[in-house]
């Protein structure tokens, strides 16, 4: 693997790893940080989600093949649970903070299509 694909998939799994890690703490302690304009409380399903994207992070920094595809499906697994958090009214579901959660889905949609495309170099 090249040096600069290997450091192109460390760091994605190392973000995956930080924003999983950022979104675990929201779901136990609610929106403390204020990124959201109304306030979240704390919800074990938002740590969850966030935990799907540690998990995600890590199989990323296997650097193996079964890795990205798990790597890949627990950050799937971290969409399809931003969408439930918005559904189920966990998640503020208009304005400014929706477009904040769909711009973090968006990141993470970007984190797996970055993944699939390097997916040659995975030994």
């Amino acid at each position: 693997m090249a040096i600069s694909h290997r450091a192109g998939i460390v760091a994605v799994g190392m973000f995956a790893i930080l924003a999983g890690a950022g979104e675990i703490v929201v779901g136990l302690r609610g929106n403390y940080l204020g990124i959201l304009n109304h306030s979240m409380p704390p919800s074990a399903a938002t740590a969850i989600v966030g935990a799907f994207y540690c998990l995600g992070g890590a199989s990323i920094l296997t650097l193996r093949k079964w890795g990205a595809a798990l790597g890949i499906a627990f950050i799937g697994a971290e969409i399809v649970g931003r969408i439930y958090l918005v559904a189920t009214g966990l998640a503020p579901s208009g304005g400014a903070d929706l477009i904040k959660i769909v711009i973090g889905g968006a990141i993470a949609l970007a984190v797996i299509a970055y993944v699939a495309s390097c997916w040659r170099k995975f030994s």
